[in-house]
Parts: structure tokens; C-alpha cells; sequence
């Protein structure tokens, strides 16, 4: 059953749009958020995403895994999103359809079924069957998504480079960086030919392996804002409970090895295997559905994470506290002593004998809370690859509980951490580092040079900041402050005394008495006040 989201129509400028969207957190409360639990600020973000429609639903959704960002109160409600909203009359899709692929779906489908399959915030799903028989899957963008996606990221943008500006808190988030790396998403996800990509690139990959069933791209009825991809059946994960505990283990484990593999040895990752995209066979072969969202990871970023996994699995706290300051890169000073201690309990609670015996969903959870709360935040491609983690050990328990994600970790991160690659990778990887360290070789007395003439030339700056001495400037700042307003007030009475000798105005006889025992009582009060402090001291 589908949800229902009350968007209102969208509107044609980005002024609009931005009075569309200031209205609608005002409806929602948003702008009195510090009233109220977490729950309810939490409900109220919530129902404002579904509002707004296309780009806050997926930034929700976003937001939802991540626990480096948000408080559990917040992702929990934000899970609610559904990406699921009414379908539009099947005549828009057709023109769509025309407009790109030159003629009506009856046309070109020897059968096109005008009632949606599915229908999402970017796009919609009819089946349809080709003039050669095979049965296929046709996902249309819907007409107008783009352009209102374009105004949302630029508000979006643009708000976010503000509030950076006017509260410093939200610096070590780099809020500005958080937006981009989603914008690059949401426009990833509406061109479709990027998807298609995928597609071939999975279906290339595992081409030889036995117990999968990937889609293939119909080329010839497919776009930027259509494609068409053979449709593949299946049982969702959690109606295969009814099939015999081998073909659900076989399952459990081609989920694991299409997820995980890919991201360790060739840094592409399946990064949505939620349950909607898998479809499990009678016989235990896997079906994968939806390539719009795919993650990437560079070399170095693989090997970091191998590493994380081989710090967790020999219960090295240190280890781990190291790869996980080096990701993040925080901006700002952090506690390193308090992260170890932290991740040491960590390690103690979900770490058993062997990594296969780990709770990944648990562990990883509870470490990317604590880079929240030590105020770091993950790049976009790692916390990309957790939340595929912690969604996959979530599935293998509706599969099959007794299999591991650990167990395919393991050998994984040995080869990536130690090099036990295959020869032509392995020699690969020596070749680079040689010429790098050549290169440094032949760079370093030039580098060295180039330093200490700068050092000559007085244009080298060390800054450095003690915390510890924080304190001691503060004392030493207020010791200056009262000596200035002392010698202030002494050369005041200097300056009148002098003036007095020449100037008498009429009556100061009667007042210059008075006048002179209040300062005395003044100075007085003074003194005693110095002195008991410093005996104090």
C-alpha cells in the first residue's frame, strides 16, 4: 500500500520555491524547534520532508543512516520515509516515453501496462514486453522532478554556506561538503543512463558466478529519462523463510558477496541492499533489482577500511582509533585518550573470538555515534558503505541468522591490508609504491630547500594553540584590564587635583569633604578586598 505525501504544486522560480519551503517549516513548528522532546522535533522534520516532497524525501532518507550526524530520535523517525507516493495518469508517462524514445509505448511495447508497478518521488515503473517476447521493467522519470531538484539543491546549498557562516558550531560538520555530496547523489539517481551503467558493470562482474540473476539494459529503449531493463522474478527475502535452511544460507551468502566483495577488491559497492531490491529464487539464486544508488571507493579508501575491520578483529582499540581519526579528519582538537577508552569498551562489548563472531550492525551504530558526539563527520563514501554494511547483517538475519558477515570479511581484508592480491595486482601496487618513493627521492633536497628559504625570508608561520594555557590567558587578560582602569582612575584624580589649584567653582568647600572621605572609604574597601585575595590564593 502505497503513502500518500499532501505536496503542494510546484512552483516555477526558486524564489517561490524558497517561500514554498519557509512556509512549510513554519506550518511544522520548525521555527520554534528548541520546545518540545527530541521525539517531537523529530515528527515534525519528518512530516515537513514529506511535504516538500522529491529532494527531502531523499535527504531524510540520507539523514536517516547517518548516525555521525543525527541522534537515534531523528533517524528513527526519518526511517519512516517512504520513497512511495501516488502514481501519475499513465498519459504523462506516455509522453515521456514519446518525447524520448520518438513514439507511444503501444507503439513501440508489443504490451505496455498503463497501470503503474510502482510509482516514486523521481520516477515510475509499468511493466511491458518487447516485440521479441522477454518481459521487461520500463522506469520513466517523472516530467518536472528535474528541474524542481535543481531549485531544492541550490536552496539547499545556499542556506547551508549561511547557517556555516552565522553559527561556528556547524563547522566541524562542513554542512556545505554534506550538501554536495548528496547533490551529487540526487543527480546521479535521476540520470538514467548512470544507472544503466551500473547495471552492465554488475552484470559484467559477476557474469561467471553461479546462483545470480542480474537484469541487462535494453539499450535501444533507453534514455537519460527512461530505462528499460529485462525483468527478473523472485520471492522477497523475508517469504523465503519457506525454503530449506541450505538454499537460504546459499541466498544469505551471494547477498554478502555482492555487497561486500566488489567494494574491497574492485572499490564499487551496491550501496541500497535494502529487501525491496533482492528477490530470492526457489532454488536459492539471487535476483537484484534498482542500481540507481552505487558507492565508490578509491584505493586508499579500501585499504582503510580493510584496516578498521582487521584493527576490530584483533580488538586493537588504538589501531582503530587511528583509521577512524585519519577518515574523519576532524578540524578541530579531539580527545584522543577519550576515543580509545570508548572504542576499548566497544571492542569489549560486540568483539568475540574471530571477526566472524562480530555484531557489525551493533558496533558499527555505536562508533559512528561517537564520531557524532566527538563533533567528526564521515566523507559521504564511507558512511555510504556502513550503512550497506549494517543493512546487509540485517537481511542475513531475516535469511539465515547463522551466516557471518565476518566470515567473508576476513580473507577479504587480510589480501587488501597485507597485499595477498592477485600477481598482476600485487606487482601493481609494488611498481607504484617504487616510483613513488623515486620520486620523493629526487623531490626531497629540492622540497628541503624551497623550505628553509622560505624560513630565511620570514614567510613561514607556526601556529600552534595550548589548551591547557586557555585558562591563563583569561587571568593574565583580566590582571591587564584592572591595572589600565587603575591607572585610568589615578590619573583622573591627578588631572583634577591639578585643575582644582586653578579653578574653583562656586560652593565645591561645602562637597570637597564629602567627596574626599568616599574615596578614602572607596580605597579602603579596596585594599581589604586585595588583600584577602591574595590570601586566599
Amino acid at each position: 500500500m502505497q503513502q500518500e505525501t499532501h505536496t503542494s504544486p510546484a512552483p516555477e522560480t526558486k524564489g517561490a520555491r524558497y517561500r514554498q519551503i519557509m512556509a512549510t517549516l513554519a506550518r511544522h513548528g520548525l521555527g520554534s524547534v528548541f520546545n518540545g522532546d527530541d521525539a517531537a522535533r523529530a515528527r515534525h522534520v519528518r512530516e515537513a520532508c514529506e511535504e516538500l516532497g522529491t529532494t527531502f524525501i531523499k535527504l531524510g532518507q540520507l539523514l536517516s543512516t547517518r548516525a555521525d550526524l543525527l541522534p537515534d530520535p531523528y533517524r528513527d523517525e526519518l526511517r519512516k520515509l517512504q520513497d512511495s507516493v501516488p502514481a501519475i495518469p499513465a498519459q504523462e508517462i506516455a509522453e515521456v516515453i514519446r518525447g524520448e524514445l520518438g513514439a507511444p509505448p503501444e507503439e513501440i511495447f508489443a504490451f505496455f501496462d498503463r497501470e503503474a508497478a510502482g510509482s516514486a518521488s523521481i520516477g515510475q515503473v509499468h511493466a511491458a514486453r518487447l516485440p521479441d517476447g522477454r518481459e521487461v521493467m520500463v522506469k520513466v522519470r517523472k516530467p518536472g522532478v528535474e528541474q524542481l531538484v535543481e531549485m531544492d539543491l541550490e536552496i539547499l546549498a545556499d542556506e547551508a554556506k549561511a547557517w556555516t557562516e552565522r553559527l561556528p558550531a556547524l563547522a566541524p560538520y562542513d554542512i556545505p561538503a554534506l550538501v554536495r555530496e548528496f547533490s551529487d547523489t540526487l543527480r546521479n539517481e535521476l540520470d538514467y543512463t548512470r544507472e544503466a551503467a551500473n547495471v552492465r558493470y554488475f552484470g559484467e562482474l559477476f557474469a561467471s558466478r553461479r546462483g545470480y540473476a542480474l537484469p541487462q539494459v535494453v539499450d535501444e529503449f533507453s534514455t537519460s529519462r527512461v530505462i528499460t531493463l529485462t525483468r527478473e522474478d523472485g520471492m522477497k527475502p523475508d517469504e523465503a523463510v519457506r525454503l530449506t535452511k541450505r538454499r537460504r544460507s546459499a541466498a544469505a551468502r551471494r547477498i554478502c558477496e555482492f555487497v561486500i566483495e566488489p567494494a574491497l577488491t574492485q572499490g564499487v559497492f551496491y550501496a541500497d541492499p535494502h529487501a525491496g531490491n533482492f528477490l530470492v529464487r526457489d532454488d536459492g539464486m539471487l535476483a537484484v533489482v534498482d542500481f540507481g544508488m552505487v558507492g565508490r571507493l578509491t584505493p586508499e579508501a579500501r585499504r582503510r577500511v580493510a584496516d578498521v575491520f582487521l584493527a576490530i578483529d584483533r580488538r586493537d582499540a588504538e589501531r582503530l582509533t587511528d583509521r577512524i581519526v585519519e577518515i574523519a579528519s576532524p578540524a578541530h582538537p579531539v580527545d584522543r585518550t577519550a576515543i580509545v577508552t570508548e572504542i576499548d569498551r566497544m571492542l569489549e562489548r560486540y568483539v568475540g573470538e574471530s571477526l566472524e563472531s562480530v555484531r557489525f550492525g551493533e558496533a558499527i551504530g555505536e562508533l559512528l555515534d561517537l564520531i557524532r558526539r566527538q563533533r567528526m563527520r564521515l566523507p559521504g563514501n564511507y558512511a555510504l558503505l556502513f550503512k550497506a554494511l549494517i543493512m546487509t547483517e540485517g537481511l542475513l538475519q531475516t535469511l539465515d541468522p547463522s551466516t557471518s558477515l565476518g566470515k567473508l570479511l576476513e580473507p577479504l581484508t587480510d589480501k587488501i591490508v597485507y597485499g595477498q592480491t592477485p600477481g598482476d595486482q600485487w606487482f601493481d601496487r609494488a611498481r607504484d609504491a617504487a616510483v613513488d618513493a623515486a620520486q620523493l627521492s629526487v623531490e626531497l633536497p629540492r622540497r628541503v630547500d624551497r623550505v628553509l628559504g622560505q624560513i630565511e625570508r620570514g614567510n613561514v608561520r607556526v601556529w600552534t594553540r595550548v589548551e591547557d594555557l586557555d585558562a591563563t590567558i583569561t587571568r593574565f587578560e583580566r590582571i591587564v584590564e584592572r591595572a589600565n582602569a587603575t591607572m585610568l582612575a589615578a590619573a583622573c584624580i591627578v588631572a583634577l587635583a591639578i585643575v582644582m589649584l586653578f579653578y574653583h567653582p562656586q560652593g565645591w568647600q561645602r562637597w570637597i569633604g564629602v567627596i574626599f572621605w568616599i574615596a578614602v572609604v572607596a580605597a579602603a574597601v579596596h585594599v581589604v578586598r586585595t588583600l584577602l585575595a591574595l590570601r586566599k590564593k
